[in-house]
């Protein structure tokens, strides 16, 4: 006699649901963001929107464009095979078509919609080198699958299981350290509205200058901030992840040091490509490692903290760290990045400049919401 075979329950199916769906919008609003930006200088164009499909290969690209545009696109991919797949309640190799397929029609679609911007130029090759990024992304997905997934050290998928409602959170979590490769006045300075938006001038004028600190001030603005920053992320980590066994059990501790390194990684590249590699370190100050150290033992003690002191702590940390920045003046290092950044990098300058700036003020609104429904 055969044993029946062992079904995952219907609830935590529909659970990761729109979990999976969550991720799938954010992801592509991002390349919504990021392929039409500027999003100015909007013009009917000269012939059809389509004509891109049938115009010869563009004479000038580089491994570069290619690269990007396939990379881009391959977690797009992964995502959708992902979120199509528990929607329907299916296998992610039924599941591949239809993602494969809704893929290639967004990059369609904003290919078409970048013949009205001129500052942009549609192309065959970007749109085959997108749907070819998304096929990896579905590949992975179909080779990955559940049953790998379930292999997975129970103390690693318990570390990173999503707590209910706790969606937009991880969203964000993520978001946090892609941030920090935009160019920052202090480390891990999200929410910047004087110098990252809407211009980044080199001195600040006018009421500007009666805002900002003087310079003398600016080691020790760095390590509060710093210190806030690692507080804030910390409770973060600590609200989003729970053990899927029980939801009141408490999480692993070390999940929480992650980001804060993916942050300091990415940081670390962003020097090299941009400055060159001497200055990979070159935001590692003397204020930041004090404010990293402070920030740490901070989290420590806030382990066993409650949801609302955690809640307190996170929204404090947000809003301090956000005024902090900016009052900061400009140091060298920000202003340096900042003069080499719009030409190497103006594809993503303006997502990256968005997501930097609107983090801080996503997560006041998200805490908020979680605050509120425990009233």
């Amino acid at each position: 006699m055969h044993s029946p075979s062992i079904r995952l329950p219907a609830e935590p199916s529909r659970r990761r649901a729109p979990q999976s769906a969550a991720w799938l919008a954010a992801y592509a609003a991002a390349l919504v963001y990021a392929s039409l930006y500027p999003w100015t200088g909007w013009r009917a164009p000269d012939t059809s929107m389509f004509t891109f499909l049938v115009a010869p290969w563009p004479r000038w690209w580089t491994a570069y464009d290619v690269a990007t545009n396939v990379v881009a696109y391959l977690p797009l991919g992964l995502l959708a095979c992902v979120a199509i797949a528990r929607l329907a309640r299916t296998h992610v190799l039924r599941a591949a078509p239809g993602a494969l397929a809704a893929c290639a029609a967004l990059s369609f679609s904003l290919e078409s919609v970048q013949s009205l911007l001129p500052a942009r130029v549609p192309s065959r090759l970007d749109l085959l080198t997108n749907v070819a990024g998304a096929a990896f992304g579905i590949a992975i997905a179909a080779w990955f699958g559940r049953r790998r997934i379930e292999r997975l050290p129970r103390a690693l998928r318990n570390a990173f299981t999503v707590a209910p409602g706790a969606t937009a959170g991880a969203v964000l979590l993520v978001a946090w350290p892609i941030a920090q490769w935009y160019p920052q006045s202090l480390v891990f300075a999200t929410g910047d509205l004087l110098f990252a938006w809407p211009s980044a001038s080199a001195s600040a004028s006018g009421w500007r200058a009666a805002l900002i600190l003087p310079a003398r001030y600016e080691p020790f603005v760095e390590a509060c901030a710093v210190s806030l920053a690692v507080v804030a992320i910390a409770s973060l980590v600590r609200e989003i992840f729970v053990a899927p066994a029980a939801v009141d059990a408490r999480p692993a501790a070390w999940p929480i040091a992650l980001p804060i390194v993916a942050a300091c990684v990415i940081k670390s590249v962003a020097g090299a490509v941009v400055l060159g590699p001497a200055h990979a370190f070159g935001w590692l100050s003397a204020a930041a490692q004090g404010g990293l150290v402070a920030g740490a033992i901070a989290s420590i003690a806030l382990v066993p903290a409650t949801p609302g002191v955690r809640a307190a702590c996170a929204l404090a940390s947000i809003a301090l760290g956000t005024m902090l920045v900016n009052l900061a003046p400009p140091n060298e290092y920000y202003l340096s990045m900042l003069a080499h950044w719009e030409g190497q990098w103006s594809n993503f300058h303006g997502l990256l400049r968005a997501l930097a700036t609107a983090w801080p003020f996503a997560m006041l609104a998200w805490w908020g919401g979680r605050v509120y429904a425990r009233l």
